[in-house]
């Protein structure tokens, strides 16, 4: 196992010194542009002393340039001016140099040059004085210019350095851990510095470092279009261009992101995990103190919630992707802390027991890792409490191949909320029956806005595609044009059942009916309670974060048929069947576990 650790660290280390190198270049255009703006705003400054003098235009050009893309502009000039008695010859127009797209900057110097040439009067230059050879038409800033420069200083050199100092760190914690790992060849859990100490720190400090990163990457290498959609869109009035501007929206959300993570991070800083023993076992359980540092007062208790993720990376180069599925997940609510007395810090008592058929820890296959997190949450006055850590789950000598999850082993802390406040949280509605001789559970629509949120994301981003493509008028896009219109249906479809899927639920001692559908209009159907054997939760959808679930009936004969769905998590769905359980007069037992996707 060390052996193969080693390798894939090895490998690891060199993608480290590849992203290195992969790194330089984008450094290497950041500083050059950073070293061209420094020199424009040094001419500047030292233009502001120049001599003004008058000066006869001989030419006026202006040279185009059109692109397949874009089409550039340059102004070049010839003039001539007498200093200290002598005369000169001068070519140089502004500040910045070449030909450019950006304002209109090229085509207004020409105009004006070439009105002073045909007239003959005399156009003013600036003249150096230690250098009577130098001299300048226009020395003002193109604050346009700038700012496109700085952007190029920023994006580039942004990237590049940040990337530069990333590969540098990973190859500095790849060495470390390989070496931890020849030390512990058999002990996994022993190769990351924090495992071995069970002391895990949260990422809240990574994540809120990572969202101003991305959030100013974004915003500046999508500026260019604050300057180019004005003028498309009121001036030349071109609808498409409105697409553009879904980039600087996307900019804005996430500086609201970014906003809200350092905010976050400064109210409630870092919170550390304590493990009780190291690892977490596969089998048995995981358990240990969450301590934050500040003291968080929630008034429904904290919310502790086990993952196993699985995170699959596949393509390469530009087809690179990676997703992630929740294929374990377990949840338990701690309704007291362990220092209630003290007011500068919470002590959140964490114990999940973890079956023995789930996957260990492995981050060492890059294609294909097996990730543990534990997250922590509270709903307190102002910005949440929250708190997530990457923490080691394997099977070891502890390891029990019978082991069944069975009930909390904190019931002193550990508690269910109420009913009610489950049913709400699922978003569902109890009330009696119409009859008045049972109980009507209500599964209404629009109850998981995260997945519809994606949904709707992913239709506006195909039907975007479509329009450009149908725009473009080619015969060769139609084939295109009608995969992405598959796809799109099919997004619409699913967001319309996420959206306004709707089933009421009427339950009594004798039967049960169930009516469900796209606006709650299908067809009823009714079962007699002695048919129906349990109330089960199955899984129906994920997110990166989220897992949803339907409530399904199943009857003696072992058919399935769907009561309520878009049911987040597993506990609110486990909550909400054991409720309709209780209605039909099946009195089950508390749940004595999670329940898994």
């Amino acid at each position: 196992m060390a052996r193969m650790a080693n390798t894939n660290r090895l490998t690891s280390g060199m993608g480290a010194g590849c992203l290195v190198l992969f790194a330089l270049p984008f450094a290497a255009v950041g500083v050059g542009m950073g070293v061209w703006l420094a020199s424009t705003f040094g001419t500047y400054l030292s233009a502001r002393n120049w001599i003004e003098t008058p000066a006869r235009i001989v030419r006026a050009d202006l040279k185009v340039q059109h692109g397949q893309k874009s089409t550039t502009y340059q102004v070049t000039a010839e003039y001539v001016y007498e200093y200290g008695g002598r005369k000169y010859r001068g070519y140089r127009v502004g500040l910045s140099g070449g030909s450019d797209n950006v304002g209109s900057f090229q085509q207004d110097a020409y105009g004006e040059l070439s009105t002073y040439r045909q007239s003959g009067k005399p156009f003013r230059c600036y003249v150096n004085p230690g250098r009577p050879e130098n001299a300048i038409l226009y020395r003002d800033l193109r604050w346009e210019m700038i700012a496109l420069q700085l952007i190029f200083v920023l994006a580039f050199g942004g990237a590049g350095f940040g990337l530069l100092i990333s590969g540098l760190l990973a190859y500095r914690t790849q060495r470390a851990e390989t070496a931890l790992a020849a030390t512990h060849a058999e002990a996994p859990w022993m190769w990351k510095a924090d495992w071995a100490a069970g002391q895990i720190v949260s990422s809240s400090r990574n994540t809120m470092l990572a969202a101003l990163a991305v959030a100013l990457f974004w915003n500046v290498v999508s500026s260019p279009l604050w300057l180019v959609l004005p003028h498309e869109i009121l001036d030349r009035s071109n609808r498409l261009a409105l697409i553009g501007l879904v980039f600087p929206a996307i900019g804005l959300i996430l500086v609201y992101w970014a906003v809200f993570c350092f905010l976050r991070w400064r109210k409630y800083g870092q919170s550390v995990f304590q493990m009780a023993s190291v690892p977490g076992v596969i089998g048995g359980q995981l358990a240990g103190v969450i301590r934050t540092s500040a003291k968080v007062r929630p008034e429904d208790g904290f919310h502790l919630l086990l993952r196993c993720v699985r995170r699959m990376t596949t393509g390469s180069g530009k087809q690179r992707s990676t997703s992630e599925r929740i294929v374990w997940e377990d949840e338990r609510v701690v309704m007291h802390e362990l220092l209630d007395d003290q007011s500068e810090q919470s002590a959140i008592p964490v114990v999940f027991q973890i079956p023995y058929d789930c996957r260990p820890s492995d981050e060492q296959t890059p294609n294909d890792q097996t990730l543990w997190r534990l997250t922590a949450s509270a709903e307190v006055p102002g910005i949440d409490y929250a708190a997530t850590f990457l923490v080691p789950v394997f099977k070891t000598a502890q390891s029990d191949p019978n082991f069944v999850p069975g009930k909390s082993a904190m019931p002193e802390y550990v508690g269910a909320p109420p009913p009610e406040r489950e049913l709400r949280e699922a978003g569902v509605r109890k009330t009696a029956s119409p009859d008045g001789e049972g109980v009507r559970f209500v599964f209404p629509m629009f109850r998981a806005p995260g997945m519809a949120i994606i949904l709707a994301v992913l239709c506006l981003v195909f039907s975007g595609a479509i329009v450009v493509m149908l725009k473009a008028g080619e015969l060769l896009v139609f084939p295109i044009v009608f995969a992405f219109g598959l796809v799109d249906l099919l997004f619409l479809v699913i967001l319309a059942n996420v959206c306004f899927y709707r089933s009421v639920v009427d339950i009594s001692a004798r039967n049960l009916s169930i009516r469900g559908g796209l606006f709650g209009l299908g067809s009823t159907r009714r079962i007699e309670a002695a048919r129906v054997k349990t109330m089960e939760t199955r899984q129906v959808a994920w997110s990166n974060q989220s897992v949803y679930y339907s409530v399904v009936v199943v009857c003696g004969d072992g058919k399935p048929i769907t009561a309520g769905t878009w049911l987040p998590g597993a506990r609110l769905a486990t909550a909400v069947a054991r409720q309709m359980e209780q209605a039909l007069g099946m009195n089950p037992e508390p749940p004595s576990g999670p329940v898994p996707p």
